[in-house]
C-alpha cells in the first residue's frame, strides 16, 4: 500500500510537473504571436489615380456566411472529419492515419485544418519535429483563441493552392474563372485535391489532380456531402472535360511602390489584416508617369521621384530609397540654404570669395578644381561653384543652416557635425529633398508627400480621403526677416532657371518649356532635381565618378520629354523684380555677415514705396488688419467659424499675408489649416 502511494505521488508530481514545463512552453511560444487575420495575404486592390489596377491580389476574401456548404463540408470530409470535436490536434486522426499509411497505398496526412492554417500563416514548409511540435502550440492556440467558424474562414481564404494563389475563393477564379457559389462538385473536389500538392496536384497539372480528385469525391460521398448521382456524375467526367484555366491574375507590379502604400496605410492606422475583405485603395500615382519611370530607369542604380509641389501628391515613384534612404545630395542642397540667405538679405549681385580656404583640417575644392578669385552669388549658384557656396555657408552659419533645414523645411536624415554639410553630406531621401523644394517651388509651405487619394470599402464606404497635410508653413528666422519667404522664392527660382538654361543643368533644358533645376554630385551618387509650375521631378543615380550634369540630367531632360513638365507656369509672380536689401542683420557670430556690394538705397526706397503702393495698405490697415486676424484665431479656437469664411477673406488678401495667416492656423488646427489650403488651390486638382 506505501509503494503503491508512492507511486501514485510521484507520477502526480512528475504529470504536475511536465504540465507546468508544457505550459510555459506554449505561454513563451504564443504569448507575442501576431494576430493572423495580419499574416493572410490580403485581397487588397490598389490602383492607379485612374482607377486602374497597380496591385491586383492573389487573394479574394469571403466572409464565412458566404462561403458554399459544398465546399465548407467537402474540405471537413478529405482533410478533417473531427473537426468540430478536437482541439486543435487530433490524437486518433494520427493515430488513424499511420495505420493506414501501413495497411494500404492511400496517402494520409495527420494535420488538422488547425495545423494546416498555423502553417499556412506562421511556419514554413520544412519537415521536421520541431515544426511539427511549433505547429501543434500555434494550432491550440488559436482553438483557444478563436472559434470553428473564424478558424475555418481564414483557412478557407488563406491556404495556399498553387502557382502563388492563396485561397478558395482566389483559387476559383484563377483557375475555373468562376465564383465559389459557381463551382460544381467536380471543380470543389479538383481544388480540394490540389492541398495535396500545390504546386504538383493543382487543376492545370492533371496526372496528379485527377487522382487525388477521385480520392476526394469518395470521400465527399461517404460523407453525404454529395449524392450517389453527383458522385457518379463526377467521377465520370474526371479527366474528360478540358479544365478552363483563366489565370487572371498576374505579378507585374512594382514591389517597392506596393509597400510605400502598405507603409503609408499603417500611417493611417490601417493594416492589412484590417483590409483584406476587398478594400479598394486609390493612389495618386499617374499610370503614364511611373510607367516612364519604369521604362527608363534602371532600379538597382537609379530612383526617380515626380510629385505635385502645391499639393504634396507623389505622381510616380520608381527606385530604391524614396521614403527613407540615405544617400548623401551634392549641391542639390545648395539652393536650400541660398533660399535663406535671401531672406536673410542677400542680394543675386553680392560678391562671394572663390579662393584657397581650409576648415579644420578641411581643404573644400571647386569642380574643377580652379579659383575665380571673386563670383557674384547668383553664378555661383548657376555654376554650382563650391567654395564660394562654403563661404556662404559658414556666413549665414552652420547651426543656422542646419537648423533651418531640419527644422523649418523638415528634411529628416543624417547631419554631420561639421561644415561639409554645405556640399551636401547630409544623408536622406528623395521624399526628404522634395519637402525641401517644395517651398522654393511654392513660397514658403512643406507639405508632407503623400500617395493614397482614397481608402473604400467593397461597398463604396469611404474610410479615409486625401487632403494636403501642412508640416510647416516657412516663417524667416531670427535675424533673416529681411525678405519674405515668397521673395526668397522668387529670388532662388530665377537662378534656378539659369542653371537649367545656362549653368551646369543645360543638359536637362528642353526648348520651348520653363524648367527650374539643380544638379548635384557626391561621393556615390548624383541628381538633378528640376520642375515648373505644378511638378517636382527628383532623378538620382548611384554609383562613382558620376556627375549630375552629365550623368543625371540628361536622363532627367529624356523622360521629362514625355511629360508636360516645363510647360506649366509658376503661380508665383516670377518676373517681378524683387528690392534689394539695404542692410543684413549681424546680430551674433552665427548670423550673416556684411558682403562686400555697394547697393542703390534710392533705387531700394523707390521700389519698397511702389510696392507698398501697389498693395494699397497703409500702417493704420495693417494695424486694423493684424486685429481682425486675431478675431479670426480666435474664431478658430472656438471652431465657430468655417473653412468657406476664411478663404473667402484670404481671398482678398496678398500671397504673403496668406502664408502668415495660414501659418498660424496651421499652429492652432493643422487640419483645418489642410482644409483652409486645398480650399485655396481649388481643390487640389490641377
Amino acid at each position: 500500500m506505501k509503494k503503491l502511494l508512492v507511486f501514485l505521488v510521484t507520477t502526480i508530481t512528475v504529470g504536475i510537473l511536465v504540465f507546468i514545463f508544457l505550459a510555459n512552453i506554449y505561454t513563451s511560444y504564443t504569448k507575442n504571436l501576431e494576430k493572423p487575420v495580419n499574416k493572410i495575404p490580403a485581397s487588397l486592390v490598389v490602383e492607379y489615380a485612374d482607377g486602374t489596377p497597380l496591385y491586383t491580389p492573389k487573394t479574394i476574401w469571403i466572409d464565412f456566411a458566404d462561403i458554399p456548404a459544398l465546399l465548407k463540408d467537402s474540405i471537413i470530409a478529405s482533410e478533417d472529419k473531427r473537426f468540430y470535436s478536437h482541439s486543435g490536434v487530433d490524437i486518433k486522426g494520427i493515430i488513424r492515419s499511420f495505420f493506414v499509411i501501413l495497411t494500404t497505398d492511400e496517402i494520409q496526412g495527420g494535420s488538422t485544418i488547425t495545423q494546416q492554417l498555423a502553417r499556412t500563416i506562421y511556419l514554413s514548409t520544412e519537415r521536421t519535429w520541431k515544426r511539427k511540435i511549433k505547429e501543434a502550440l500555434i494550432a491550440f492556440w488559436l482553438e483557444q483563441n478563436y472559434s470553428k467558424e473564424e478558424i475555418l474562414e481564414m483557412y478557407i481564404n488563406s491556404v495556399y493552392l498553387g502557382n502563388g494563389i492563396y485561397g478558395f475563393p482566389a483559387a476559383a477564379k484563377y483557375y475555373f474563372g468562376k465564383t465559389l457559389n459557381e463551382l460544381n462538385p467536380l471543380e470543389v473536389a479538383m481544388l480540394v485535391a490540389t492541398l495535396r500538392s500545390p504546386e504538383n496536384a493543382n487543376p492545370t497539372k492533371p496526372k496528379l489532380n485527377e487522382e487525388f480528385t477521385k480520392i476526394v469525391l469518395k470521400k465527399m460521398f461517404n460523407a453525404g456531402v454529395i449524392s450517389e448521382e453527383e458522385y457518379n456524375s463526377s467521377s465520370n467526367k474526371i479527366g474528360k472535360e478540358s479544365i478552363q484555366y483563366v489565370g487572371t491574375f498576374k505579378n507585374t507590379f512594382d514591389e517597392e511602390l506596393f509597400w510605400m502604400v502598405v507603409l503609408e496605410l499603417k500611417e493611417l492606422n490601417f493594416d492589412l489584416g484590417s483590409l483584406r475583405n476587398g478594400f479598394r485603395v486609390r493612389t495618386t500615382i499617374d499610370w503614364r508617369l511611373q510607367k516612364l519611370l519604369e521604362k527608363n530607369l534602371d532600379k538597382s542604380n537609379m530612383a526617380g521621384l515626380i510629385i505635385e509641389h502645391t499639393t504634396g501628391k507623389i505622381r510616380a515613384a520608381y527606385g530604391l530609397g524614396i521614403l527613407s534612404g540615405r544617400r548623401q545630395i551634392g549641391s542639390v542642397i545648395k539652393p536650400l540654404y541660398y533660399y535663406l540667405a535671401f531672406m536673410g538679405g542677400w542680394n543675386k549681385n553680392d560678391i562671394l570669395e572663390d579662393k584657397p580656404i581650409t576648415i579644420g583640417l578641411w581643404n573644400p575644392q571647386n569642380f574643377d578644381k580652379q579659383f575665380w578669385n571673386v563670383v557674384t552669388l547668383e553664378n555661383a549658384l548657376i555654376y554650382s561653384r563650391n567654395v564660394p557656396s562654403v563661404n556662404l555657408f559658414m556666413q549665414l552659419g552652420q547651426n543656422n543652416v542646419k537648423n533651418f533645414l531640419k527644422n523649418t523645411l523638415m528634411i529628416d536624415g543624417y547631419y554631420p557635425n561639421d561644415a561639409t554639410i554645405s556640399l551636401g553630406t547630409i544623408e536622406t531621401s528623395l521624399v526628404d529633398v522634395a519637402k525641401g523644394f517644395e517651398v522654393i517651388f511654392n513660397g514658403g509651405v512643406v507639405l508632407r508627400p503623400k500617395l493614397i487619394e482614397f481608402v473604400r470599402d467593397k461597398d463604396g464606404i469611404n474610410y479615409y480621403s486625401y487632403t494636403p497635410e501642412i508640416l510647416n508653413v516657412v516663417k524667416p528666422p531670427k535675424g533673416f526677416e529681411e525678405r519674405t519667404p515668397v521673395e526668397a522664392s522668387i529670388l532662388t527660382l530665377q537662378l534656378m532657371e539659369k542653371v537649367v538654361t545656362m549653368g551646369t543643368g543645360r543638359s536637362a533644358n528642353i526648348p520651348g518649356r520653363k524648367i527650374y533645376g539643380k544638379t548635384g554630385t557626391a561621393e556615390k551618387n548624383a541628381w538633378f532635381v528640376g520642375g515648373d509650375g505644378r511638378y517636382l521631378f527628383l532623378l538620382t543615380k548611384d554609383g562613382k565618378n558620376l556627375t549630375g550634369g552629365g550623368d543625371v540630367a540628361p536622363i532627367w531632360r529624356k523622360i521629362a520629354e514625355n511629360t508636360e513638365i516645363g510647360t506649366i507656369q509658376i503661380s508665383l509672380p516670377i518676373n517681378k523684380t524683387i528690392r534689394e536689401a539695404v542692410k543684413k542683420q549681424d546680430n551674433s557670430t552665427e548670423q550673416i555677415l556684411n558682403p562686400t556690394t555697394t547697393l542703390d538705397t534710392t533705387t531700394n526706397l523707390e521700389s519698397q514705396l511702389s510696392e507698398n503702393q501697389n498693395q494699397g495698405i497703409t500702417q493704420n490697415e495693417q494695424t486694423a488688419s493684424t486685429n481682425k486676424y486675431d478675431d479670426i484665431y480666435k474664431k478658430i479656437r472656438e471652431h465657430s467659424i468655417t473653412v468657406d469664411e476664411i478663404v473667402d477673406i484670404l481671398k482678398t488678401i496678398d500671397s504673403e499675408t496668406q502664408r502668415e495667416i495660414l501659418s498660424k492656423i496651421n499652429e492652432i488646427d493643422p487640419t483645418f489649416a489642410s482644409e483652409v489650403y486645398l480650399k485655396l488651390l481649388g481643390g487640389g486638382e490641377f
